[in-house]
C-alpha cells in the first residue's frame, strides 16, 4: 500500500516521494516475507498462527521445500520427456494450440455478448481475427513444425545448455534481490529517511532512473548471453556437428566462452537500447499511478514506450543470433537481420509465431501437470498451506508456478534455436543438407509447400 503518512512537510511529498516510498515499502515488504516470514517476534500473531495450526494442520517450512522441490524435480523429468514429444509431434501440436487459441477467444467472444456492445464488438473482431489468421498461416505448419523439430533436436543433442538457462534464473533471483536491497538503501540514505519512512527531501530523479537501468540492463544481459550461446551452439550444430552434438560438447562451451568475451560488447549494447526504454517506461508508469498523474499524455507515452520496447526486443532476437553465429557486431548483426527480413519476410515471423505458440502451450500443460501431483501430495501428507478454504488452491498453486518456470526456462532454449534454424536455413542450406540430410530433406519439401 502506498504510504499514507506524509513526508516532512518541508518537501510537501511530491510525486517521486511517494513513488519511491512505495516502492520501498514494496521491496522491504517482499524480501522480508521472503527469508523472514517465518520468524515473527509478534507474540500475538505468533499464537494466532499456533491456533491455526490446531484448526488447520500443520505449516512447516520443511514441507513447503519438500513440495517444491518435488514438483521442480517433476517438472525437470517432464519438461525434458517433452522435448522428444514435440520431435515426433511437431505438426499436432502447432494445429492443436491454433486451435485452441480459436476456442478460447469464441469462449471470450460468446462471455462479451453479456457484458456490453463495445466488449461483444471486441470479443467478435478478436475471434474473426483470430480464425482469419489460423486460415493464412496453416499451409504454413510443415515448415513451422520442421523448423520446430530441427531446432529441438539441436537443443536435445546439445542438453547441457540447459545448465546455463537454469543457472541463469538463479542468477536473475539473485541479482533481483540483491538489487531491491541496494536500491532500498540507496535511497533511504541519499533522501535522509528515517526507521519511519519520513524523509528529509526528496529522491532525484536522475538516481531513481539510473538504479532502473542498472536493473534493467543486468536482466537484460543475462538473459541474452544465454540467447547468443544456445545460437552459437546450434550453429556449430549446423556447420560442424562432430563439435556440437553431445550434452557438453565442444560446442557449448565454446559459445558460452566467446558470449562473455568477444560478443560480450555487442550483448551489453543491445541490452541497454532495450533496458533505457524499460527504465522510461517504468518512470512514466509510476507516474500515471501516482496521485499528480495519469492524464491522456502520460497514457500515449506508455503506450508508445511498450511498442518501441516491443520492437527493440524483437530486433535484438535476430540480431544476437547472428552474433552467436559469426560473431558479428551489434551493428553488423542488424543489417543481416534487415537483410533476413527483406528475403524470407512474412515467412521468418509466422514460423516464429507458430514455435512461440507450442512453447507456450507446453509449459502451460506442464504446469498443470505439477500443479494436479502437488494438489494430491499434499492433501496425501496432511499439508496446510494457510487457512481451510485455501490450502488446495496454495499446493496447487504452488506446483503450477514451480513447472511452468522449469518448463519455460529450457523451453527458451528451444526458442533460440528456432530462430538461429530459420537464419540458418536462410544463409546455409548446402550445409545443412551435408550435415543432417534427413532434417534437410524434411524441411526443403516443407519449404516448398509453404
Amino acid at each position: 500500500q502506498v504510504e499514507q503518512e506524509p513526508l516532512n512537510s518541508s518537501i510537501g511529498g511530491g510525486w517521486k516521494s511517494r513513488m519511491i516510498m512505495w516502492m520501498a515499502n514494496s521491496a522491504n515488504h517482499r524480501i522480508l516475507a521472503a527469508f523472514f516470514g517465518s520468524n515473527n517476534n509478534n507474540n500475538h500473531d505468533r499464537q494466532l498462527q499456533e491456533d491455526d495450526y490446531k484448526d488447520y494442520g500443520t505449516n512447516d517450512i520443511g514441507d513447503m521445500m519438500l513440495l517444491l522441490g518435488i514438483s521442480a524435480l517433476l517438472a525437470l523429468v517432464i519438461s525434458t520427456a517433452a522435448l522428444s514429444f514435440m520431435i515426433r509431434h511437431a505438426q499436432l501440436l502447432i494445429k492443436f494450440a491454433l486451435l485452441f487459441n480459436i476456442g478460447a477467444t469464441a469462449v471470450f467472444a460468446i462471455g462479451s455478448l453479456f457484458l456490453s456492445p463495445f466488449a461483444a464488438f471486441t470479443g467478435v473482431m478478436l475471434f474473426a481475427l483470430t480464425v482469419y489468421y489460423a486460415y493464412v498461416v496453416w499451409g504454413r505448419i510443415p515448415f513451422a513444425a520442421c523448423n520446430l523439430v530441427t531446432a529441438t533436436t539441436a537443443v536435445k543433442s546439445n542438453l547441457g545448455l540447459a545448465f546455463f538457462a537454469y543457472g541463469s534464473l538463479f542468477v536473475m533471483i539473485g541479482w533481483s534481490a540483491w538489487w531491491m536491497v541496494s536500491f532500498v538503501s540507496t535511497l533511504y540514505v541519499t533522501c535522509g529517511c528515517d526507521g519511519q519512512g519520513n524523509c528529509e527531501r526528496e529522491p532525484s530523479g536522475l538516481l531513481f532512473f539510473v538504479l532502473l537501468l542498472s536493473y534493467y540492463w543486468t536482466f537484460q544481459v543475462i538473459k541474452n548471453v544465454v540467447h547468443v550461446t544456445v545460437a552459437g551452439t546450434v550453429g556449430t550444430w549446423w556447420f560442424v556437428p562432430s563439435e556440437g552434438s553431445s550434452c557438453c560438447s565442444q560446442g557449448v562451451r565454446d559459445s558460452f566462452v566467446r558470449s562473455v568475451t568477444h560478443s560480450f560488447g555487442s550483448i551489453c549494447l543491445g541490452s541497454l537500447l532495450v533496458a533505457i526504454v524499460e527504465a522510461s517506461k517504468a518512470m512514466v508508469k509510476s507516474l500515471r499511478e501516482s496521485e499528480d498523474g495519469g492524464g491522456i499524455l502520460l497514457c500515449l507515452a506508455e503506450c508508445l514506450l511498450s511498442c518501441l520496447e516491443d520492437i527493440l526486443e524483437y530486433f535484438n532476437t535476430w540480431a544476437f543470433v547472428f552474433v552467436g553465429i559469426y560473431g558479428y557486431t551489434f551493428l553488423e548483426a542488424g543489417k543481416n537481420v534487415i537483410n533476413l527480413f527483406k528475403t524470407r519476410g512474412w515467412t521468418t515471423i509466422i514460423t516464429d509465431n507458430l514455435a512461440q505458440g507450442v512453447l507456450g502451450m507446453v509449459s502451460a500443460a506442464v504446469g498443470l501437470i505439477t500443479g494436479i501431483v502437488a494438489l494430491g501430495i499434499a492433501q496425501a501428507q496432511g499439508m496446510v498451506f494457510g487457512d481451510e478454504l485455501g490450502a488446495s488452491a496454495a499446493s496447487f498453486f504452488i506446483g503450477f508456478i514451480i513447472g511452468a518456470v522449469v518448463t519455460s526456462t529450457l523451453m527458451t532454449l528451444v526458442s533460440s534455436a528456432v530462430n538461429t534454424v530459420i537464419v540458418c536455413y536462410a544463409e546455409a542450406p548446402r550445409e545443412f543438407e551435408e550435415n543432417h540430410p534427413k532434417l534437410s530433406e524434411e524441411m526443403r519439401g516443407a519449404w516448398r509447400q509453404a
